[in-house]
């Protein structure tokens, strides 16, 4: 696509440095974040994460120079880098707790439920941004400052509100039995959380916390899930390779097909207007109904198929886009182009955008988890697919190899129990 509006004789415009730190500062915050995570506890850095989220948006749009405006750029790209690095957090943590606290049956829709929050807040972004262009709209010019302020700083709402509920949640129980080694904390935290009397039995967590202690470096390790750290790193890394430049490059290439109006032919604020309603149609078309099939049917079918299908009909869609790409341009055929655009991201969230995010937390061990989900997010997608096992319908302890022994089916209050101080969920 890239390719074709180069070859239409117009280059992409090229994105502000304060968009480029905010995209180069996830990784490395992802493998960091992930790796205290696993040593210090999951509720405790991810309440660390949402306070800098929280902070980097407020500041933001406070960025200010004393040289009359000069270096405003230079103090925004610093904090949206920071911005950038706590979100880069945000994905490990998220993905550890919830697979952490939630059964084996459901476990996936569970995971899906929470990075499907990211397709809202993408629609939440494309209608803050259109209401706050409008009002400004008719307003003086010398007003247009406070619109990308107040649609940045807008952005520290959602993690302050995480923060607060986030805070009131224990830690997970996986952590703290087979990390910290504290059985008795662990029936407490779940006690309240399900509402029922849970008595521990430390020997059988003793017994699981002191199996198989090797560490990350270790040739244990790269025996046991080299194969599988190689799969969600590659996978995730050609997955956001496309993911991305289909979203920085969306204005150009939507312009080139007469989705958007040409900079020159409309003012700044009403092309602003005009892209956040676009933005907001291919989320309502496409983003979010992805996000939705991944969470209705990742449990039935697995997650090794959900991500070979997105994988798969996302080249498809992308090829029908790139080829014929002279005939998208004619007058008439942009509404198809934006419908089939829509598409690609359905299947990017009803596949791989979903289960990268998924699998990283399941096939772990637990004291590796975080880490290596982070690592996963920080570094020839299809082909990689088939280094991962399918984790549908097994405990983290199955898919991990951390299991002694099974627990009976039948009783609701005993899979309870089982599930967070045996850590064999049902």
């Amino acid at each position: 696509l890239a390719t074709s509006t180069t070859a239409a004789t117009r280059l992409p415009e090229s994105s502000p440095p304060s968009t480029a730190s905010r995209y180069v500062a996830p990784s490395p915050g992802s493998s960091v974040f992930g790796w205290f995570g696993d040593k210090m506890g999951r509720k405790r850095v991810y309440g660390v994460v949402l306070v800098l989220m929280v902070a980097c948006s407020l500041a933001s749009g406070l960025s200010f120079s004393k040289r009359k405006g000069k270096n405003v750029v230079t103090v925004l790209c610093f904090f949206r880098f920071w911005l950038g690095f706590s979100i880069g957090g945000d994905y490990p943590l998220s993905a550890t707790i919830m697979s952490e606290y939630a059964n084996k049956r459901t476990r996936g829709a569970f995971i899906a439920a929470v990075f499907a929050m990211q397709g809202f807040g993408n629609l939440a972004a494309g209608i803050v941004g259109m209401v706050v262009s409008t009002a400004f709209a008719s307003s003086s010019p010398s007003n247009d400052d406070f619109v990308w302020r107040i649609v940045l700083m807008f952005g520290a709402i959602p993690a302050a509100l995480t923060y607060y509920w986030r805070m009131r949640m224990p830690e997970t129980a996986r952590y703290t039995a087979l990390i910290e080694k504290n059985a008795k904390k662990a029936a407490s935290d779940m006690s309240s959380v399900l509402h029922m009397d849970i008595v521990p039995e430390e020997e059988a967590v003793n017994e699981l916390a002191q199996q198989d202690q090797y560490g990350l470096l270790s040739v244990e390790f790269f025996h046991r899930h080299g194969i599988h750290l190689l799969g969600t790193t590659v996978c995730w890394l050609v997955l956001d390779i496309t993911f991305y430049s289909l979203n920085l490059f969306m204005k150009d290439i939507f312009t080139m097909v007469r989705l958007l109006p040409d900079p020159s032919e409309v003012n700044p604020l009403k092309r602003m207007t005009k892209l956040n309603a676009v933005h907001t149609a291919i989320a309502l078309c496409g983003t979010l109904p992805g996000y939705f099939f991944t969470v209705a049917f990742v449990d039935r079918i697995g997650r090794i198929r959900i991500q070979l299908l997105g994988f798969s009909m996302m080249s498809v869609f992308i090829l029908c886009l790139a080829i014929p790409y002279g005939y998208w341009t004619a007058q008439g055929n942009k509404f198809v182009f934006g419908f089939l655009y829509a598409m690609i991201f359905f299947f990017a969230n009803f596949g791989p955008n979903t289960t990268t995010f998924i699998i990283p937390a399941e096939i772990f061990p637990a004291r590796l988890r975080s880490t290596c989900h982070g690592i996963s997010g920080a570094f020839v997608g299809l082909m990689f697919t088939l280094l991962l096992p399918e984790s549908k319908g097994m405990s983290l302890e199955e898919i991990t190899g951390e299991m002694v022994r099974q627990e009976p089916e039948d009783d609701p209050a005993a899979v309870a129990a089982a599930e967070y101080i045996h850590t064999v969920p049902n």
